[in-house]
C-alpha cells in the first residue's frame, strides 16, 4: 500500500508539473546575398583574390511559454536555439517572474545594457551599420565586419536581471553576471576558462575571463501630440580575474583590470519618419575575436539614421563611425566608417524582402586597410 501511494503521488506531481507552463514555438529564418563591388585591400594585406559574393542564413527557433498564478505574477521561461549546427546550439535560456513589482528574470540572456539599447535606425531586418544579422564585409582582418554600439561585456552568460515598471514614461534595468564563462569566455579561448563543467563554477584567476559583471540602463518614452520620443543611458563594467598583462599565445592582452563601457542613445518618430543616433564608448576595449596588444585602447563607436515608410516600403540610410585610439599599440590609431542605402518591401506580417548597398573602409595605422561597395539583399520571415 505504502509503495502505490508513493507512485501515485509521484505521478501526479509529475502531472501538476507538465500543466504548469504550456510550451509555444516561434522564430526566424534570415536567406541573404551580398558581394563586394571594387574591394581593396591595401598595405600589404596579402588577399589578392577575394570572393565576389555569398550566400548566409541566420535562424533561430525560440520557444517560449507562460501562466499566470492566482496572486497575479507572471511565469514563463524561453529558450533560443540555433537553427543551424553551432558550438553555441542554446543562444540563449532563462526564466522570468513578472508583476506590478518589474520582472525578475534569471539565466543566459544580454545585460541590462543591451536590452534597453535602441542602436542605430535601419530599414531592413536584416542589415545595417549597427550590429546587424548580415554583412559580407572582408573588414575582418582589421578585427571587424560592421560597426556596434552594443558592448557585449557579459554577452549571454548567467545573469540575474531586473526590470522596472513604468514611471511616468522612464524605466530602467540593472544585470549582475559574476563570471563570463564556458563559450562566452573572454576573447572566446574556451581552452583557457578553466573550469567549465556544468556542475560548479570556474576560478577566479582566469586571466582571460570577465567576472562581476554589473549593467545598468535608463530609459524615457513618451508619446507626444505629434511625436514619439525615445531616450536612454546605460552603463556597464567589469573586471579581469588576472589584472596586468596575459598573454596566450602569441597575443598579449590588456592590461587593465577592469572594462568600463558607456552608452546612450536619442531618437524620434514623426509620422512616417524615425530618425535617430546611438553612440557607445568602451574604456580598455575588449570584443570577440580582436585581441588588442596595447596597454589600453579606448573605442567610440556612433552613428546616425533616417527611415521614412510608405505603404509596404520603408527606406532609410544610416551612418556609423568607430574611433579606436592606441589599437596596435605604440599610439597607432584605427577608423571605420559604414555607410548604408536601405530598403524593406512587406510581404505580409513578419515577412519582408531587404535591400542594402553603401560603402565601408576600415583605415589603421600599422595595419592593412581596405574599402569596398557592398551589394545585399535577402529575406526574413518570422514564425
Amino acid at each position: 500500500m505504502c509503495t502505490t501511494a508513493i507512485v501515485a503521488c509521484g505521478m501526479a506531481a509529475g502531472t501538476a508539473l507538465a500543466d504548469g507552463v504550456e510550451l509555444g514555438l516561434g522564430g526566424y529564418y534570415i536567406g541573404a546575398a551580398g558581394a563586394n563591388i571594387n574591394e581593396k585591400f591595401f598595405d600589404g594585406a596579402g588577399l589578392d583574390d577575394p570572393r565576389l559574393g555569398a550566400f548566409r542564413q541566420d535562424v533561430e527557433i525560440h520557444v517560449t511559454g507562460e501562466t499566470t498564478l492566482d496572486n497575479g505574477i507572471t511565469v514563463g521561461v524561453a529558450i533560443r536555439l540555433e537553427g543551424q549546427q553551432s558550438d553555441d546550439q542554446i543562444d540563449e535560456v532563462w526564466a522570468y517572474f513578472n508583476g506590478s513589482f518589474g520582472e525578475i528574470r534569471f539565466g543566459d540572456d544580454e545585460d541590462a545594457m543591451e536590452q534597453l539599447a535602441y542602436g542605430i535606425p535601419t530599414a531592413t531586418n536584416i542589415f545595417g551599420v549597427d550590429s546587424p544579422y548580415m554583412s559580407f564585409s572582408n573588414a575582418w582582418f582589421g578585427g571587424f565586419g560592421t560597426g556596434t554600439t552594443y558592448v557585449k561585456m557579459s554577452n549571454n552568460a548567467t545573469k540575474l536581471i531586473y526590470f522596472s515598471p513604468s514611471f511616468g514614461g522612464f524605466t530602467f534595468a540593472v544585470s549582475y553576471a559574476p563570471d563570463r564563462r564556458g563559450e562566452d569566455c573572454y576573447f572566446g579561448f574556451t581552452s583557457v576558462c578553466g573550469n567549465v563543467s556544468p556542475g560548479g563554477t570556474t576560478f577566479a584567476n582566469n586571466g582571460t575571463e570577465i567576472s562581476n559583471v554589473w549593467s545598468a540602463a535608463m530609459n524615457f518614452e513618451h508619446d507626444f501630440n505629434s511625436f514619439s520620443l525615445y531616450a536612454g543611458v546605460a552603463a556597464s563594467v567589469g573586471e579581469f580575474e588576472t589584472p596586468g598583462s596575459v598573454t596566450v599565445g602569441p597575443i598579449t592582452t590588456v592590461g587593465d583590470s577592469d572594462v568600463r563601457a558607456t552608452r546612450a542613445h536619442l531618437q524620434a518618430a514623426i509620422g512616417n519618419w524615425y530618425i535617430g543616433l546611438a553612440g557607445m564608448h568602451v574604456d580598455n576595449f575588449f570584443y570577440s575575436g580582436v585581441f588588442p596588444t596595447a596597454d589600453e585602447v579606448d573605442v567610440w563607436f556612433y552613428g546616425a539614421g533616417v527611415t521614412y515608410n510608405m505603404d509596404a516600403w520603408t527606406f532609410g540610410f544610416a551612418w556609423s563611425h568607430g574611433d579606436l585610439a592606441n589599437w596596435a599599440g605604440s599610439g597607432n590609431d584605427a577608423t571605420l566608417d559604414i555607410l548604408r542605402l536601405e530598403a524593406r518591401y512587406d510581404l505580409g506580417p513578419g515577412i519582408s524582402l531587404d535591400f542594402s548597398t553603401g560603402w565601408e573602409s576600415w583605415d589603421a595605422d600599422a595595419q592593412a586597410d581596405y574599402s569596398s561597395y557592398p551589394i545585399m539583399t535577402g529575406f526574413y520571415i518570422a514564425f
